[in-house]
């Protein structure tokens, strides 16, 4: 790809968030597209985000349950930019119709008090660079058209698919407890559909931060302190509509929950 197609195509990724109107997945479009041009294409979405008033407040790793892989089709996780202005309070109330094919997941956030970056980052210093952990959802919304599979570049010049995250109110100390022990009981109108734990995530939630910390800072951007991490899911993203309520019980960190409008 071109210099100026990847700004194209990270162009027109932003405008379909506005508008609506999903993109041919970019792997259909350059065969030969590589990791860099992939993220090359997310670079210039989150340009165009940062132009039309937003401001990043972290970065996320998604695909990080076995379940979420298998049901893309995908192998690896995948990573990208989050944004202030789509960060929510618990119980929130969002307009379903602000996203193009929204769904949700329950994972965990990491708010790191030091920079973290390296070529071999451990769980060990994840936690020591962090602040808290803080049980939350996360919005995930496709630019992208469903009807043909998607590949790993495609998900990561969506910007991992990102949509906005919705804080949980219970802080947990990053030695309070074993983070991969940690319940996840998820809700969808209030039935419950899966159980899972931390370890789902990559096997513990701050092996995935690593994983995340060492992908960003190979590629020039690495994870700083004051920034939201969302480690990942421990369960598959739900489909979201209007009138869908979604909730996650953490167990003794409380309820996280969001619903459409």
């Amino acid at each position: 790809m071109t210099k100026e197609e990847r700004e194209e195509q990270g162009r027109r990724h932003y405008q379909a968030a506005v508008s609506k109107e999903l993109l041919t997945p970019p792997s259909y479009l350059f065969e030969d597209i590589t990791y860099e041009e992939a993220y090359g294409i997310a670079t210039e979405m989150v340009k165009e985000y940062v132009k039309n008033g937003r401001h990043i407040s972290g970065k996320k790793v998604g695909l990080t349950s076995n379940a979420m892989r298998k049901l893309a089709g995908i192998e690896e996780p995948d990573y990208g930019l989050i944004f202030y202005e789509d960060c929510f309070e618990n119980e929130a109330v969002v307009k379903a119709e602000h996203y193009c094919q929204p769904a949700v997941e329950a994972e965990l956030a990491f708010k790191l008090k030091a920079d973290l970056c390296g070529n071999r980052i451990t769980e060990e210093q994840v936690l020591a660079a962090t602040e808290y952990i803080v049980p939350c959802l996360e919005i995930v919304d496709m630019r992208q058209k469903n009807d043909r599979p998607r590949k790993i570049f495609d998900t990561i010049a969506d910007n991992a698919a990102f949509g906005g995250y919705v804080l949980g109110d219970y802080p947990i100390g990053p030695y309070e407890t074993d983070l991969g022990q940690i319940s996840f009981i998820f809700e969808k109108n209030n039935r419950q559909v899966e159980t899972s734990c931390g370890a789902a995530i990559l096997d513990h939630p701050a092996k995935s931060v690593a994983w995340l910390a060492e992908k960003f800072c190979s590629l020039g951007n690495p994870l700083k302190k004051g920034e939201i991490i969302l480690a990942g899911p421990a369960v598959k993203a739900l489909n979201a509509q209007k009138g869908d309520h979604f909730c996650c019980r953490y167990g003794q960190y409380g309820t996280v929950s969001v619903t459409f409008t």
